[in-house]
């Protein structure tokens, strides 16, 4: 598999030199199986509930971003919220970084609106029950493969997820003045993010990514690769590999915290 992967390697530099990059970028949307933001229905949602902390509401949500799938999420309102809105995706759940004087309250305190959401298998939707397959592949496992039989990836079903949440966030008592968005990926829901903004970049003001995989190619060419098999996109590599997506945003656009190995572990730079 190492071998085959430099070949490709070869191959993707030589088609992102000679192919304009929305050709490209249609091609990784194909691969990934992600749909047309405008294709994609609005979010339906409900209110479930409030908390009051101290700087900020927090109002529990639930969005529909298709029939019967229902993705918990919480939104913390400042008392006077200013344009910049942040959409924050953990792979760890909504409550991972929520908790009171950390990162997500952090951001409210600088008067932002952060709504941190559950992507489907995420947080409170993750299967808990003991699989075979969790040490090793990890407790998506089985959801990849559900995804797979579908002809889907998890990848692409997360991100419209994302988009469909941007959008609702974009709006959320806005008062008629839709905001900005940034959005911020943490781990395995960094690749997700990765892949929203690559292909929706109007929707997005700017990327955080977090302790995310730096490359499909470091998985490929290591043997210790642990839970990774939910990152995977059936044939991407053939076409593209995470490195090139955010060549196409432009480091500017791009925050890279602490990128991951194969096996979790922080790598000096994103490869």
């Amino acid at each position: 598999n190492a071998d085959i992967e430099k070949g490709l390697a070869a191959q993707r530099r030589k088609l992102w030199a000679e192919t304009s990059s929305s050709d490209v970028l249609q091609s990784v949307r194909e691969i990934a199986g992600v749909g047309e933001l405008d294709t994609l229905r609005p979010a339906a949602h409900r209110h479930v509930g409030t908390v009051e902390r101290r700087g900020c509401r927090i109002e529990k949500l639930i969005l529909e971003p298709e029939p019967g799938i229902l993705l918990p999420a919480l939104a913390f309102l400042p008392p006077k919220p200013d344009n910049d809105a942040y959409l924050y995706l953990h792979d760890q759940g909504k409550q991972a970084d929520a908790a009171a004087e950390g990162p997500i309250e952090h951001l409210v305190a600088q008067g932002h609106l952060v709504l941190a959401v559950d992507l489907r298998g995420m947080g409170e939707t993750q299967d808990t029950h003991s699989r075979w397959y969790r040490g090793a592949f990890g407790p998506l496992a089985g959801d990849f493969y559900h995804a797979y039989l579908l002809g889907r990836s998890l990848v692409g079903m997360w991100t419209e997820d994302a988009l469909v949440c941007a959008r609702f966030l974009a709006d959320y008592r806005s008062e008629g003045t839709a905001r900005k968005i940034h959005l911020i990926g943490v781990g395995a829901a960094g690749i997700p993010a990765l892949h929203a903004v690559a292909l929706e970049p109007k929707v997005f003001a700017s990327l955080t990514l977090r302790r995310t995989l730096s490359s499909w190619a470091s998985v490929v060419g290591d043997p210790n690769a642990k839970a990774q098999l939910i990152t995977a996109v059936h044939g991407a590599l053939r076409v593209y590999d995470l490195p090139d997506l955010v060549a196409s945003l432009g480091r500017s656009r791009v925050r890279i915290e602490e990128p991951a190995d194969a096996i979790g572990a922080t790598v000096t730079t994103a490869k």
